[in-house]
């Protein structure tokens, strides 16, 4: 059944925002929808942890359960890895709009105004959340079926569900090409409108490499280290996006392959980002003792997160640059995503054997 409005008469009272300015309404409406999508994926994504984590410890092969095993272990710890961090980037966003919303109702604004308001100013923020949320739960429930094997395609086991269920969610609130598409989109219109300086430390990152490097002391900070290379990963991307953006002018929006590698670049910094904020943050208030867990989850996702900024920068680099320029920001790149050797293996086990303990994830 469709419902047509064609020359509808809406009375005055009941007109939401300006005459002919409704798509503005709909396009925060859309923000929001996003954040709340990463926060609902987030939640089946918990469910599924533990339904797998649970079957792990009572599914058996060679006389021991499965949970038993290092590749099912690796498994459970990239599920928490994958939850964690997009859980932190979901908490700090929100926070960050419900502080925004405040101001502007202080400011004056009405209800409705101070909503939208705040949503629009984190939209980029709700756009990486979405991919982030959705394609976490993707391989979460993935992970999952593999675990439970081909008991994971049976209707008796919900995992089966939480699979088919899931991959509605890089679909709608605007598919994650789309949204890939708009957080780079977003950034450069913001930049032109003057909202947003890209250029200026675009400049200053360009300048640095060709700059020594700098060694020794990472400062006095207990996670100095991370807080570096979270700052060299921002570098990487202005760089990256810097040159992109001098190199092609307006044939950039045309290159969306090149777009989306810089989204992804965006994406794995940002949540990066809001992991080491999280545990840094618990580590002070609770002990690093006492957070060894999260710990274990923000450093090996930093580790990995340079592998993975690394590989989306040289595709991005190498679909633009030449000669000279491509050897320059390689090297660049390669310095920018460089960290410290770090035992990924034992950090993923220690992970997964307390989940594997508590026969949950922590919800």
């Amino acid at each position: 059944m469709q419902l047509y409005f064609q020359d509808c008469k809406v009375p005055v009272e009941n007109l939401l925002g300006e005459v002919g300015k409704g798509h503005i309404i709909a396009f925060n409406i859309l923000n929001i929808g996003r954040l709340k999508l990463c926060a609902a994926a987030l939640g089946g994504a918990k469910r599924a942890a533990t339904i797998s984590i649970q079957y792990a410890k009572t599914r058996e092969q060679f006389k021991t359960p499965i949970a038993n095993f290092g590749a099912i272990k690796n498994k459970i710890a990239e599920m928490a890895i994958r939850m964690w961090t997009a859980e932190s980037a979901l908490y700090r966003t929100t926070k960050w709009i419900d502080d925004k919303e405040v101001g502007l109702a202080a400011a004056g604004k009405a209800f409705n105004e101070a909503v939208l308001g705040a949503a629009e100013e984190y939209a980029i923020e709700c756009a990486i959340l979405k991919v982030a949320g959705s394609e976490m739960l993707d391989f979460v429930v993935d992970e999952g079926v593999q675990i439970h094997g081909g008991n994971g395609f049976s209707d008796e086991y919900i995992i089966s569900k939480a699979y088919r269920d899931s991959r509605i969610n890089r679909i709608y609130e605007g598919t994650n090409e789309i949204n890939r598409l708009l957080t780079v989109d977003m950034v450069l219109k913001r930049a032109m409108k003057g909202r947003l300086d890209i250029m200026a430390p675009a400049l200053a990152v360009s300048k640095e490499l060709m700059s020594i490097p700098e060694f020794g002391n990472d400062g006095d900070s207990p996670f100095a280290k991370e807080v570096k290379a979270v700052r060299n990963f921002k570098k990487a991307i202005l760089m990256t996006a810097g040159a992109a953006v001098q190199k092609l002018m307006t044939k950039l929006e045309n290159e969306q392959e090149l777009l989306m590698h810089i989204a992804d670049m965006t994406i794995d910094a940002f949540v990066a980002e809001s992991a080491l904020l999280r545990a840094w943050k618990l580590a002070d208030q609770r002990g690093e003792a006492a957070v060894a867990f999260e710990l274990d989850i923000m450093r090996t996702n930093l580790y990995d997160a340079a592998d993975r900024i690394n590989k989306s920068g040289k595709d991005a680099i190498n679909a633009f640059a030449e000669g000279d320029e491509q050897r320059m920001m390689l090297l660049g790149l390669k310095r920018f995503t460089k960290v410290d050797a770090f035992n990924s293996k034992e950090a993923r086990r220690r992970i997964a054997d307390k989940l594997i303990n508590d026969n949950k994830y922590p919800l």
